[in-house]
């Protein structure tokens, strides 16, 4: 069956049909999504409401500049804007606050930057990793918002070849240090923040430390932690995993579905799944098809009918597939899902907010 899904919003930005899969990043930690968008000037946050509303923007140090990434501090009052060479704070009028080169390492490897809400009045501190000069040991230095370097930590974990990062609990304060990569083993330590210097606590396992069933790709997570969504390189199936032992809960294999060119597979002649789903909620899953383009097919397969994406709706606690979401224009293909039971696709300057309709199964 096909699946008329729910209009929840529609939000105008210029350009974001281009600009959304290699520039744009949601934030879903909070009540109401948000998007930012490296623009060429600027980063731009929006919040994604019932209608759309620019909360900051903030102006690039160099026009035109390029970033590796943009950090935002928790109250948007300023970005600390990642390029090859150094970290530079800018406020939202776009006065540069301040600037912490790198020396002779580039950023791209391990740059990392976190905001920690320190003291009683609740001020900021932002962390950043510099380089250390040591093998497996990471420098990081915490800094107010005027620049200045309140206290430095030599951490002995993690090291110049691997990315090391923080992680934060819901009130702002850190919780722990995980490091990756460097071909060994995840590693994540407790940690606090004492006097901005990062105290380590004990060792933990890390989640990350079982090893991925190999040709196939993680996709999501659901939004309590406790299942991963993968699918298969070749596109021939999708699994869903619980955690953190990674056992098959389901799975939903491309013969599951319609077969192709008949009912709601009508749209395809040789589809495979492909790597553009994840969980709608904690009980809805989306997976999607895709099919490559050959114009000779094509015109035999009938060029009014054939579409090279499709959506679908699906159980991930019992593989069970719900049918094709049916949207009012034709080939929808990238999606991006928001976990709160909505999911947002783009078409020219639009973007378009969606929810499973009641009823429609």
């Amino acid at each position: 069956m096909t699946i008329t899904p729910r209009l929840v919003a529609k939000y105008r930005i210029p350009g974001i049909r281009h600009a959304l899969p290699g520039r744009g990043r949601f934030d879903r930690s909070g009540p109401i999504p948000r998007l930012l968008l490296k623009e060429p000037d600027a980063l731009r946050v929006y919040e994604l409401g019932e209608d759309i509303e620019l909360l900051a923007e903030f102006p690039r140090p160099t026009p035109q500049g390029s970033s590796v990434d943009d950090w935002v501090a928790p109250d948007l009052s300023f970005v600390v804007f990642q390029d090859e060479t150094s970290y530079t704070a800018v406020h939202r009028d776009g006065s540069r606050m301040w600037q912490q080169p790198f020396g002779a390492w580039s950023t791209s490897r391990w740059g990392h930057v976190g905001f920690a809400m320190a003291g009683p009045y609740r001020e900021t501190q932002v962390l950043l990793r510099l380089p250390s000069g040591t093998v497996g040991k990471s420098l990081f230095a915490a800094l107010d918002t005027a620049g200045n370097v309140l206290a430095s930590t030599m951490l002995p974990c993690g090291g110049q070849e691997r990315y090391v990062g923080l992680t934060w609990g819901s009130e702002g304060y850190l919780t722990g240090v995980y490091a990756r990569g460097g071909g060994a083993a995840p590693t994540y330590h407790q940690a606090s923040l004492v006097c901005g210097h990062i105290a380590l606590g004990k060792q933990m396992k890390a989640a990350a430390g079982l090893p991925w069933p190999p040709n196939r790709v993680a996709l999501s997570t659901n939004p309590s932690g406790t299942g991963e969504m993968s699918v298969d390189e070749g596109g021939q199936d999708v699994r869903w995993h619980r955690l953190p032992s990674l056992d098959v809960a389901a799975v939903l294999r491309l013969s599951d579905f319609p077969a192709a060119g008949r009912g709601d597979c009508s749209v395809h002649d040789r589809p495979w799944i492909s790597c553009r789903g994840g969980y709608v909620d904690a009980d809805t899953a989306l997976v999607a098809l895709q099919t490559s383009y050959d114009e000779a097919r094509v015109l035999m397969f009938g060029e009014d009918i054939w579409e090279e994406h499709s959506h679908w709706l699906a159980d991930p606690e019992t593989g069970e597939l719900h049918g094709r979401i049916a949207y009012p224009m034709r080939d929808v293909d990238d999606v991006w899902l928001l976990g709160d039971g909505t999911w947002v696709t783009a078409e020219w300057n639009t973007l378009y907010r969606w929810s499973d309709q009641d009823g429609a199964r």
